[in-house]
């Protein structure tokens, strides 16, 4: 497996639209919204939206997890969840308008920004100063760089659970952003079988967990860099490169490791890739 595929989006993906998008919309204000699917906003509708945000300016961008965070100058933030084939790239207007294109938000340098979702599993919500945040990113736990990501955490959020350590990397309530790809590489390295019970963990497999987790991160964060022009060639989806990938997708491949043959399985009806010679149970 090889070169350029399309993933389902999690951190590090996310971290890439942070990082190229962000500078293209802060500092600009929405002159107007078009909004035309009710399916991708959660708690608005696209009127709704619309009123919302026109007007606004983004102050700032952040991340959490696997969520977008636009910020405006009110005190509001919006929240652009990506699911698993959400876009959203900055263009000029002109610019062919892709199918399932859902929202489009004119900035006032004249640039649109764009959300396309083919599958619509996204979700997009907005929240004034003065609204709860129910977008679930309140309920996120530590981010992969958090200090507090420790060996003594992930055995205090996942020692007692019988849920297999797949699936304990996969809980977003304990660390935010890691989803099927990232997951396999990390347990590949930590030397982990993913079908291990979290209780069975030893107190050396939790310390390498809490290693690996924020070195897997980063390295993808820093394969996926990509320039403006690239990402917006592929249009906010193909700029990630996963040829480096040494466990996830290689089930009857080598181990670059010990040279057995990686399997496939299933770890709480989620799929899983592993060495049996690396990773034993």
């Amino acid at each position: 497996m090889t070169g350029f595929r399309i993933i389902m989006p999690e951190l590090p993906e996310i971290e890439t639209v942070r990082r190229v998008v962000g500078p293209q919309v802060e500092g600009r204000t929405f002159v107007s919204v078009r909004a035309a699917d009710n399916r991708i906003l959660a708690n608005t509708d696209p009127p709704g939206l619309s009123e919302r945000l026109t007007g606004r300016t983004v102050v700032s961008v952040g991340r959490r997890g696997k969520a977008l965070l636009l910020y405006d100058d009110l005190g509001g933030h919006t929240v652009i969840r990506f699911g698993m084939t959400g876009q959203l790239y900055v263009c000029p207007p002109d610019t062919t308008e892709e199918r399932h294109t859902h929202e489009v938000f004119l900035l006032d340098d004249g640039m649109e920004l764009r959300y396309v979702d083919p599958r619509r599993f996204g979700h997009i919500w907005h929240f004034r100063r003065d609204e709860e945040d129910t977008s679930g990113i309140r309920g996120l736990g530590l981010e992969p760089d958090d200090p507090g990501l420790d060996a003594g955490y992930l055995k205090d959020r996942l020692g007692r659970r019988g849920i297999t350590v797949k699936e304990g990397l996969l809980d977003q309530t304990v660390v935010a952003g890691i989803g099927n790809i990232w997951s396999d590489e990390m347990l590949f390295e930590a030397g982990i079988c993913p079908l291990t019970p979290c209780r069975d963990l030893t107190d050396g497999q939790f310390e390498d967990l809490a290693h690996v987790i924020p070195d897997i991160i980063s390295f993808a964060i820093g394969k996926n860099a990509v320039s403006r022009e690239e990402y917006l060639e592929g249009r906010g989806r193909r700029y990630y490169d996963i040829g480096y990938l040494r466990a996830y997708g290689h089930e009857g491949d080598p181990c670059p490791r010990c040279g057995k043959t990686f399997v496939r399985g299933t770890a709480g009806g989620r799929g899983t890739c592993w060495c049996p010679g690396c990773q034993r149970r």
